[in-house]
Parts: C-alpha cells; sequence; structure tokens
C-alpha cells in the first residue's frame, strides 16, 4: 500500500463501526494516517482511483450528524471553490422488507428520521420540524448504484427503495410498529437520514448503500453479531464499485431539491 498525496478530496465515506470501516481499509490503495476529529476518525484514502475521505463517525444519529458535518467543512479546506464531494453512508441495516435477506445490500431511494414526530403542529411523520419530510435520492445516482451489480456478484441481491434511519436498534417488537407506520420500508438503520440532513444543508449529493446484518426478528442481535463482518464487506463492495462509476460517469453532483 502506498503513501498518500492529499489532493481534492472528491466523495467522503461515513460509516459508524470499526468493523464497517475496515473493509475500506484493506482495499484502499492508500491510506493516510487517521484523525481524532470530535468522536470520528478521519482518514484520507485513494479508493479506485479517488480521492476518498473515509471517516468512522460512531453510533447513533447524533454521531452521524457530527461526522457528516466534521467532514464537509474540513474536506478541501484549501479550496473553498471546490464542489461539496459525494457522501456515502455505509455499513450494516436491518432488514424490514418482505424480500430482503440477510447478505443482500439495500441503497436508499429515500431517507426519513423515524424518530421524527411533530404531526400536532402539522408537520408529516418522520419529518423534523423546519426540515424536508425526507430526503430522496437523486436519478442519477441511483442508476449509478445499479449499473455496478452485474459485475458484483457478492451482494446476492440488491434492492432500492426507502431508508429509515432512528436511536433505537429495532428488534422483532418494533419492527411491526416501524412497518405499520412505514409501510414501504426496506430497511432500518442508526444513522442514514442524519447523514442525509446535513447533506441537505450543506448542499452535498448524499447516497446510502447498507449491507443487511439481520431482519430485526427475534433473534436479531445475535443475527447481527453474526453476519456483521459479512453485511459490512458486501456494503464496502458495493460503495467501491459505485465510486469507480461515479468518477466514471463524470461525478455528477446532483443533489435533491
Amino acid at each position: 500500500m502506498s503513501t498518500i498525496e492529499v489532493s481534492t478530496t472528491e466523495v467522503i465515506v461515513i460509516a459508524a463501526m470499526e468493523e464497517e470501516i475496515a473493509p475500506f481499509l484493506q482495499k484502499a490503495t492508500a491510506v493516510g494516517e487517521p484523525v481524532q476529529v470530535g468522536n470520528s476518525i478521519h482518514r484520507n484514502v485513494v479508493i479506485n482511483g479517488v480521492q476518498t475521505l473515509l471517516v468512522q463517525g460512531g453510533i447513533g444519529l447524533v454521531n452521524a450528524a457530527g461526522a457528516a458535518t466534521s467532514a464537509l467543512l474540513l474536506a478541501n479546506p484549501d479550496s473553498p471553490e471546490a464542489l461539496r464531494p459525494l457522501v456515502i453512508s455505509a455499513g450494516t441495516a436491518g432488514g424490514l422488507g418482505d424480500s430482503v435477506r440477510v447478505g443482500d445490500v439495500v441503497v436508499g431511494t429515500d431517507n426519513i428520521n423515524a424518530n421524527a414526530d411533530a404531526r400536532a403542529f402539522g408537520y408529516q411523520l418522520g419529518q423534523v420540524p423546519g426540515m424536508p419530510v425526507s430526503y430522496p435520492v437523486p436519478q442519477v445516482l441511483l442508476e449509478i448504484s445499479s449499473v455496478v451489480v452485474p459485475e458484483h456478484r457478492s451482494a446476492e441481491t440488491l434492492h432500492q427503495g426507502l431508508l429509515l434511519s432512528s436511536d433505537s436498534f429495532v428488534d422483532q417488537e418494533r419492527s411491526l410498529v416501524v412497518k405499520d407506520l412505514f409501510d414501504q420500508v426496506l430497511a432500518t438503520d442508526m444513522e442514514s437520514s442524519a447523514i442525509a440532513q446535513t447533506c441537505h444543508v450543506y448542499g452535498a449529493p448524499f447516497l446510502s448503500i447498507r449491507g443487511i446484518s439481520d431482519l430485526c426478528g427475534p433473534a436479531s442481535d445475535a443475527d447481527f453479531l453474526v453476519h456483521v463482518d459479512d453485511a459490512a464487506e458486501r456494503s464496502a463492495e458495493i460503495v467501491m464499485a459505485v465510486i469507480a462509476a461515479w468518477a466514471a460517469a463524470g461525478s455528477p453532483r446532483a443533489v435533491a431539491p
């Protein structure tokens, strides 16, 4: 592995845990020294020839928002004219869709904060007051995430659909409530909607790509521990392929309205 010469950061990849960061460190062609920034660990890496800021941000919505904010503010400090990097939320998630299985990968077409409920004041379920109802991903980024799949078979199935986030690990009991409130949901994690909201504020393009570690069932905690490494690997493989395809497509930086 070569040493790194930092140039313009094109992509920011954020994952919560060490297990979710490890596949990127193993496959990057260059890795810089880790830098502690608040509760996050930042590393400059090169993935498929693309200068990337790899961030281990910690678990939960607040940690994720802090990690995304610090990454966006610290990326390219010497190039104020540089475009905002593409931000990707990577790692694991619990599967909630009927067609989703352990080992699948879910790309969020839309991201919603399942914790938010200000309906008493006229907001929609999942909408943080003063913010959009949800954070849809531009079609160009979804198309890029699709074209890589045929060449990367280790992700058995890739789905696109609604991704929820909350500060609660979703077990079987909670999954029934969540699916009743959001009947189109495919998967749930604890970070993506917070990163999506931060990207909305800063005008950065966003995409979430999550490997399914469990199905939010009666043994979801045990299943997660068994499958976390494999699910993280599957997420990382698709993320790295998406980075290459995105760069080859001219690095489109479409953002949701």
